[in-house]
């Protein structure tokens, strides 16, 4: 892409007054201001909560109960399906019975260890198994606790088609509670671009779904890992204003960030051009043309990041550089 940008042009080894020439060229030039000309970016991302929780039975079953369906809002503790918790109840109802017997037996020898009437490897004995009566009580209720899911938080339920008598796989997903209070941007951004974007970064975004809706957004966070297909990195920004009431997880957002160049000096494309010296451009100093070797950067929106050879007040022909030789007199008709 670089090279389609830069203009081709060669010189031999001394440069010489182009025979029919006038003596004095007329071009057009800017003088540059300083390093910090703005740049635009513009990416696009999409609308996410930023807190979500997956919810599914961890033993499965037959669902006997679906509270819920896509889209509905939702209160923490809310109770969303059940699966049918027959023999989870009946092996609770064992581990009690089970844990009642223990802590029986273990009250009514408890006196007899007081007394030297039991040895110390059978009392041992005891707390072992009301120990073990405990925990399988406890395990038991955790079983019957989980053919019921619960919202873990306010949100909106996302989900499928869920029915009463549908057989759900243990860990298989029944539905998503997204938070819609904190809701986010998250958007992809390439990898030379990405050590341009800091936290704490501000952003427009326009949502086309509601009609370009304004958002203002604040970078959080971004990703230290790159993509390996994209070689791009994923960016959080939380919103700071705007609509959210209609705002959907999932919807398109268009994200404007506006950014300090890329460490250097911007010019427009069309007035760099190679030389057997490298890469230049043709600039005037004391009334006359003389071209500067230069490094390039990033290409941006408005024209090339210069990283190296140009300085704030040197003056840079954009137009007429074609008709220029080392040392002519130019007359110039500066750039706004």
């Amino acid at each position: 892409m670089a090279a389609s940008l830069l203009l081709l042009f060669s010189c031999g080894k001394k440069d010489k007054v182009p025979s029919g020439w006038t003596d004095t060229i007329g071009v057009e030039a800017l003088v540059i201001n300083d390093g910090s000309t703005p740049t635009e970016r513009n990416y696009v991302g999409d609308i996410e909560s930023e807190q979500e929780a997956t919810l599914s039975f961890a033993l499965g079953g037959s669902l006997t109960m679906v509270a819920v369906k896509n889209g509905d809002r939702v209160t923490k503790g809310q109770l969303l399906a059940k699966v049918d918790a027959t023999t989870a109840a009946s092996l609770h109802a064992t581990a009690l019975a089970t844990l009642g017997q223990a802590e029986d037996a273990y009250r009514r020898l408890e006196a007899v260890h007081r007394e030297g009437g039991l040895s110390e490897v059978k009392w041992v004995e005891m707390e072992t198994n009301l120990e073990k009566a405990r925990q399988a009580e406890v395990s038991a209720r955790k079983h019957l606790e989980d053919c019921t899911l619960r919202a873990p938080f306010s949100g909106v339920v996302i989900c499928g088609s869920r029915v009463v008598g549908q057989e759900m796989k243990p860990g298989e997903t029944f539905c998503r509670v997204l938070d819609m209070k904190r809701l986010r941007v998250d958007f992809s951004v390439p990898e030379q671009e990405i050590s341009q974007i800091k936290v704490g970064d501000v952003a427009d975004a326009t949502v086309p779904a509601l009609g370009n809706a304004p958002l203002k957004l604040c970078i959080t966070d971004k990703s230290f890992a790159a993509n390996p297909l994209g070689h791009t990195y994923k960016v959080h920004a939380s919103i700071v204003s705007g609509e959210n009431k209609n705002l959907l997880p999932d919807m398109v957002a268009k994200v404007h960030i506006t950014l300090s160049a890329m460490g250097g000096i911007v010019v427009p494309a069309d007035c760099i051009q190679t030389m057997p010296e490298g890469t230049v451009v043709w600039v005037v100093k004391n009334g006359k043309a003389e071209h500067r070797p230069i490094t390039v950067g990033d290409f941006i929106r408005n024209g090339v990041v210069v990283k190296e050879g140009l300085l704030a007040g040197d003056t840079v022909v954009t137009a007429g550089q074609q008709k220029l030789y080392t040392g002519a007199k130019v007359r110039v008709n500066h750039k706004p």
